[in-house]
């Protein structure tokens, strides 16, 4: 919970610093390229996150980290500069959850909400279209889905909308079936 918080204060500081659009969304896809690297047990983290390498040896990995994702995709240089700090205020562990803490300030700024929707099968096209369209109708919102299949739902769909969850799936009715016939006895 304290990580959290933290992550939420450091997210909310690089928001704010970034003021043009286009490199509040640079810096989302960024932060999220550089956790998922770090996140990857044999990848830059051996050397990164590792207290063992001196803080010159972090930080040109970090460098070459920085350079690598700044390849990829345009990387703004306060970001560049948030990511060195991290590394020396010893905060990298947390950079997961202030991705995730600075994509949710990115769609509250553009009025998106996002939905991960599983299904037992896989969605064609126009259903997934047609999902989308009576979303956005009924939450009045722009709306980013996400598609999972999941085949232990057995049928429906589970909508996750933030920290709201709808279970429609067969798995979920018949698992409420059977509390049901357990409490009664």
């Amino acid at each position: 919970m304290r990580g959290e918080a933290v992550a939420g204060r450091y997210a909310r500081a690089l928001f704010e610093s970034i003021t043009d659009r286009a490199k509040r969304q640079q810096t989302a896809e960024a932060l999220t390229r550089v956790a998922q690297l770090l996140s990857e047990p044999s990848g830059p983290r051996t050397v990164i996150l590792n207290p063992f390498y001196s803080k010159e040896q972090r930080s040109s990995a970090l460098g070459k980290l920085i350079k690598s994702v700044s390849r990829d995709s345009a990387l703004p240089p306060v970001t560049a500069r948030f990511l060195e700090l991290l590394l020396r205020k010893n905060r990298l562990d947390l950079l997961g959850a202030m991705a995730a803490a600075y994509s949710r300030l990115l769609d509250e700024e553009q009025g998106l909400i996002r939905v991960t929707v599983s299904t037992a099968a896989p969605l064609d096209k126009k259903a997934q279209q047609k999902l989308h369209a009576q979303l956005e109708r009924a939450l009045d919102r722009s709306v980013g889905l996400a598609f999972w299949t999941d085949p232990a739902l057995l049928g429906g769909a589970r909508l996750q909308l933030g920290s709201r969850l709808i279970d429609a799936t067969l798995r979920g009715q018949l698992d409420r079936i059977r509390q049901q016939v357990l409490e009664a006895r």
